[in-house]
Order: C-alpha cells, then structure tokens, then sequence
C-alpha cells in the first residue's frame, strides 16, 4: 500500500488495528505511522516493537536485561504467558497498544496424548518424554513385557486393568495396573522443575496403551508459578533485588 506523507508517497508493508480502531501502518523504513479516518497519516513517537527478541532460554533473558539496562525503560515487566512463552513488555501507549520487546519460548517436543499407541511407540514416549519416577517404571515395565492379545477387557472395573506380561523365559503372571498414576512429562524450560501431573493408563488389545491427563490442566498454574520463581531468582543473583516485575 502507498500514501502521501509531507507530500512523499511511501509504502507500507504491515497493518494492524489499535484499540480505538484507528490503522497503525509500519513503513519499509521500519518507523510506525497512524492513519486516520480522514486518510490523514502521522508519525508515532513509541512505535510498536515489529520484531521482539526471539530466546529459548530464561537464563538468556537474564542476560539481555543485563545488557540493556542502560536503553531499556524502567517500567517493562516479565510476562509469563504459557508454560512455554515468557514476553518481556511495556506500558500501554497513547493508541491502546503494548510493546513487547523480548519473547522466550522453550524448545520441547510434542506428547503424544489420549490417543492409542503401539507398544515400542509408547515405550519410547515413556524414556524419551518423562522423568523416571515409580509410576514411569510399573508403566514401563508393563508395557514392555505385553504379551499380544493379553489385555483382559472383561477384568476392567473402570478404574485398573488387569494384564498378562511375561515375567521370566516361559511363564506368564497376571499384573493389576493402578489409576491414575503420576508422571513427570517434559512440557515447560528445562530450567525449571517439570511439574507432576495425574494421568488415567489404558490398554487395548493389539498391544495398545495411551495415556489420557486427568488433572484439569492445573500442571500450567505450577509450570508458571516455577518459571516465576525461577526468573526472580536470576534477578536477585544478577541485579540484587527483583528488578522487573514478574507477572504469571
């Protein structure tokens, strides 16, 4: 898109709405201008960040503040969005918008949840995706010992299953699996303590097991109450004190 700015045609490359509805346009040149309703366009004076930092780690967060204290405003905060994102980001401007200066966001892998899966899928899931823990390791075994067409529906009360896996080179023992069980899946920064969550395990015939969350999504409040914690940790060991507000 082009308009005349100061008698100049200049282009624009991106568009966004504030929140009085009035069109925030960002120029090639990177600067942000405001169109009004009469076509009208004007130079904003604190621009919208176009691109914020990108990290992957909350202790690079730390280390950026620490090198832009001296160009930074005083009044940004940290933001803990998710498990996985954390933004750093300002006030309010005049134009109803919120600079957002920084965002991590961890790198972790995708689980494979409330859906079947073949017994070297989920054995796989369960080294690769989890913390060791006892739950993790009767799981485990279980799955790893099934025998096929083993799993016993008729046996099922809704709450166990009970199973046949192979116990040594020929015999066969009868196991009951308990529900729900408590695992430890990798799912926010690697820095901080993963939370435990409650998980319902079920089997099928054909070797198939899945794991379905039973705890109402309550491992995120503890997710970001430790990556909270985490970062005002690294604050008071870097600045002495908690410099920049931690919302979660």
């Amino acid at each position: 898109m082009e308009t005349k700015i100061n008698g100049e045609l200049t282009q624009f490359e991106q568009l966004v709405n504030d929140a009085n509805g009035n069109n925030l346009f960002t120029a090639l040149n990177g600067r942000q201008y405001l169109l009004d309703h009469d076509g009208d366009a004007a130079l904003l004076n604190d621009p919208i960040i176009a691109h914020p930092l990108q990290l992957n780690q909350l202790t690079s967060l730390i280390e950026w503040l620490e090198s832009e204290t001296q160009t930074i405003y005083d009044s940004i905060k940290i933001h803990v969005v998710s498990p996985t994102k954390v933004e750093v980001v300002g006030e309010l401007n005049g134009h109803g918008q919120r600079p957002c200066f920084a965002e991590v966001r961890a790198v972790i892998d995708s689980l494979d949840l409330e859906s079947y899966l073949d017994q070297e899928s989920m054995i796989i899931m369960l080294q690769s995706h989890f913390e060791e823990n006892d739950d993790r390791n009767i799981i485990l075994k279980v799955v790893s010992n099934l025998r096929d067409e083993s799993i016993h529906q008729q046996t099922d009360d809704g709450v166990s299953q009970s199973v046949q896996i192979n116990s040594g080179v020929a015999s066969v023992d009868e196991v009951k699996v308990p529900n729900p069980v408590k695992l430890i899946p990798f799912r926010t920064f690697q820095e901080v303590d993963q939370p435990a969550s409650k998980f319902i395990f079920r089997m099928r015939e054909g070797m198939q097991s899945a794991l379905f969350m039973a705890d109402n999504n309550q491992w995120q409040v503890e997710a970001k109450n430790n990556i909270k914690k985490y970062i005002q940790q690294l604050e008071q060991e870097t600045f002495g004190e908690i410099k920049y507000p931690v919302i979660a």
